[in-house]
Parts: structure tokens; sequence; C-alpha cells
């Protein structure tokens, strides 16, 4: 199952990095979260923050001592730590599946904080692919896969914000596309699983057609695909937190220019008292398959 990855890379690339607000820095905590709308509760994590000097090595980090509660209306889950994964904390109490448009709070506490590490997520109302213009393409030809979806907001949001991830079931070498080679042979420490899932910068409904039955037009890009043959594409509905992180943490990784010491603007915070990231998504999926261009 598809979990964020790209999302928990950018993540600890820069929770070390420089920023104009030293406030934030005294936090010493990282948490990760993502909640995915009408799937079960997923796994959290809680580390310490590595020293910009120092690999980052979870394991090495982790934080194993910590209680962590998610909320919502009348309802308190509790995420016990895992005795064979250190700093993974895990719900396992009756079955609750993540409710679409409904709002979660998060509370962390660790040992030696003198204050609760929290946060709140709008989770994204369900997302639908309605129908597909097509179950198969060939690659990069002007007839491209069409979605038609249901918008998915959180309940502070007036539009929504999609993201398309593409997850490849052929990892290949003698499927991959010219721009997956090259990068491979360019670069000695990159491997095909690193192209295995791929995920578009945000898109918002604005930019799209929307129709009378307040459905709206998606069309993919062929530069999602990585490999040929079959693939599974994600229409991700995020909630503000992930929409401000990833903006922001691309902002920051380079943005429009470079940025002279000490104005590095900050990555959003969604937590108070931590680094990370607490946020939630609506999602659906297709199988496409791709073919090579003639």
């Amino acid at each position: 199952m598809l979990r964020w990855s790209f999302f928990i890379g950018l993540l600890w690339m820069i929770a070390g990095c420089d920023s104009a607000d030293f406030n934030v820095l005294d936090n010493r905590i990282v948490v990760d979260l993502t909640l995915y709308a009408n799937e079960p509760v997923p796994w959290a994590r809680v580390s310490e923050l590595a020293p910009t000097d120092h690999p980052n090595s979870f394991t090495d980090l982790a934080v194993t001592n910590a209680s962590v509660i998610l909320r919502t209306s009348n309802t308190e889950l509790l995420l016990e730590h895992s005795p064979f994964l250190d700093g993974i904390y895990m719900y396992q109490g009756e079955e609750h599946l993540i409710q679409p448009g409904a709002a979660y709070t998060i509370e962390v506490m660790v040992p030696g904080l003198s204050t609760p590490i929290t946060g709140t997520t709008n989770v994204p109302t369900s997302v639908e692919i309605v129908s597909a213009s097509r179950e198969s393409g060939r690659y990069l030809s002007d007839e491209q896969l069409v979605l038609s979806v249901t918008p998915g907001r959180g309940s502070n949001q007036n539009q929504s914000n999609f993201t398309l991830a593409t997850e490849a079931l052929d990892v290949d070498s003698s499927v991959a596309v010219p721009f997956v080679l090259g990068s491979i042979e360019d670069d000695d420490d990159t491997t095909l699983e690193d192209f295995r899932i791929t995920a578009s910068p945000i898109i918002t409904e604005g930019n799209f057609v929307k129709f009378p039955d307040n459905t709206i037009e998606l069309i993919y890009p062929w530069i999602g695909v990585s490999f040929f043959g079959r693939n599974i594409i994600y229409v991700n509905a995020i909630d503000d937190n992930l929409t401000n992180f990833i903006r922001s943490a691309e902002q920051q990784q380079g943005g429009d220019g470079a940025f002279g010491p000490g104005v590095i603007p900050n990555v959003v915070p969604s937590l108070s008292g931590a680094h990370g990231l607490f946020g939630s998504v609506a999602r659906d999926s297709i199988r496409f398959t791709v073919f090579p261009p003639e």
C-alpha cells in the first residue's frame, strides 16, 4: 500500500535546516503522522531531531517512551509504542476508520518536555474517481488519461488541493522511460527503486474544468510515468497542513532563487511544540497500463 514516502523524505531533509524563526529551533522532537480517510489508523513516528552534522538514522534517534493520543469528537485513540519497531506508535484498539470530513487532534507527551505536542487536521471529504477516459495509453501520445473525480475538502478548505501519485508495478530497466535510465547513468547512488513512486506538484481544482454534478476533470501528465507497463495512479486530496508543508518545503529547498544566511523561510508547521507533520489525505486509485511510444 502506498504511503507518502516523499513527504517523509522531505520531512527529514528539512527538519534540521536553518530558519529565520529561531523559536522553532528550540523544539527537539519530530512527529510524523498522516491520516487517510476511510482507512485504519496508521502508525505514528516519534524521534529526536538530528543535529545538522549527524547522519539521519531514525533508529538511533527514536523516542520509545512517549504517550501518543489521537482524538476526534468523543473518540480517544491511544497509539502504543511498538515492541518491535523503535519510535513507531500503533493503534491496537477496536477498529477505527478515519472519518472523512472530521477534525482530528493529536497530543504527544514526551518525558522531559513541560508541555504536550499538539496539532489538528481537518480530514478531506471522500474522493472518488467517477470515470476514466481509458485503461491504457501510449507514452507521450496526444490521447492523455482524463479523470473525473469528486472533490475532497477539509472543513476549513474552499477548494480541493490534489496531488497525483504513480506507483509502478513493473520496475525493471527494460521498461524504464529514457529519463529514468539517464538519471541512473548520471548518478551512481540512484537506483530504479527511487522511481517506483512519483508524485506531481500540488494542483488546485480552480485550474481544471468543474462539471454541473460537482465533479472535477483532472488530466494525468505523462511526466508522472517512470516505467512502461502496469501502474497504479492515486488521486490524493490533501488537507491544509500537507498543502502548506509541501509548498513551503519546496520553497525552502530552492524556490525561485537562492536565499541569504538567516533568511531561509520556515516550513509552515502543523504541530505546536515539535517539528514534523500531522496531516490528512482522501484518495482513490485506478490501474493504468502504459505502452512505449511507437
